[in-house]
């Protein structure tokens, strides 16, 4: 679930950089999807929107596209309370950031 040209590109082509882009959106993975989690249980909808937002931005410099473009959509829909379409999707926007984590420790 990485496309790694993308990701290079916003690391100016250092492979250095790019994988150190990787270890660290992996190594902070567990912690800033409790965070998700946490403002999902809480239906603090507001600061979940805020926190997708990051994931989205963090996603899209390492590549993850289809991860990136689902917390895009999610944040979309907590700015606009749209709170059914969070409930459907949050299950699928964790399994996609364990996949790509996942990915990443194997490298």
């Amino acid at each position: 679930g990485i496309n790694v040209e993308m990701g290079l590109d916003y690391c100016c082509g250092e492979d250095e950089f790019y994988m150190e882009m990787l270890q660290t959106f992996s190594s902070q993975g567990a912690e800033k999807k409790a965070e998700i989690v946490s403002l999902y249980e809480a239906e603090n909808w507001t600061d979940y929107a805020i926190k997708v937002h990051a994931l989205k931005s963090t996603s899209l410099t390492i590549g993850a596209e289809r991860l990136s473009n689902q917390a895009k959509a999610l944040e979309q829909a907590g700015k606009n309370g749209d709170v059914e379409y969070i409930r459907q999707n949050h299950p699928s926007l964790l399994r996609s950031y364990e996949e790509v984590c996942e990915s990443i420790a194997g490298l």
